[in-house]
């Protein structure tokens, strides 16, 4: 498990239900006071004994903390590298170009030992993808909520149109992206720009 995840779970948890539930999800998952760097690796237990935490101390299934989680992931993610994200792209791009910018470039140059998802993403239309997330571990209900986070982030909405099990903790998404800006206004594209 890259540690770039894992480093973002605490401030996550902290920010969303409290510092004082961090640390009470650090003692039940039996990491009590463990920090997470994000340029080291990790086993993929940790994060597994730290989702089974959270569910029995927030009382949430695991696929919905793990999507808010995606979700809240995004901005402290695209934060971390701007510098690689073109200034023209929209949450439509962002997502086509997943794979072969972040994964490839970011993760997989930078650590070869790394096994990040395999994000593979279509363009079934205009204003549909389809978003095929193949890992060993079972961590879909993230990947989606990134989806979610990446449509936030370039001021889109998105709508979930289908979702379908793959292999092996995999799962195939059909999503709809539409520009959330109001009639006229420039959207979240225009506050990014300097």
């Amino acid at each position: 498990m890259h540690g770039v995840i894992l480093h973002h779970l605490r401030p996550f948890v902290s920010e969303r239900f409290g510092a004082r539930v961090w640390e009470s999800v650090q003692v039940r998952a039996g990491q009590p006071g463990k920090m997470h760097t994000p340029v080291h690796n990790y086993a993929d237990e940790e994060l597994e004994q730290l989702l089974l935490a959270m569910t029995g101390e927030i009382g949430l299934c695991r696929d919905d903390l793990l999507q808010a989680f995606g979700h809240w992931l995004i901005g402290p993610l695209i934060n971390m590298y701007r510098a690689m994200i073109p200034r023209q792209w929209d949450a439509r791009t962002f997502l086509l170009h997943v794979e072969e910018h972040i994964h490839q470039k970011v993760v997989r140059l930078r650590d070869p030992r790394a096994r990040p998802p395999r994000i593979d993403v279509t363009a079934l239309s205009a204003d549909t993808l389809e978003i095929d997330y193949h890992s060993h571990r079972d961590l879909s209900a993230l990947a989606l909520g990134c989806v979610y986070g990446v449509a936030d982030y370039f001021g889109e909405r998105v709508e979930l149109l289908s979702s379908a099990s793959g292999e092996e903790g995999g799962r195939r998404f059909v999503v709809r992206l539409q520009n959330a800006a109001p009639p006229g206004g420039e959207g979240a594209a225009a506050e990014r720009q300097p």
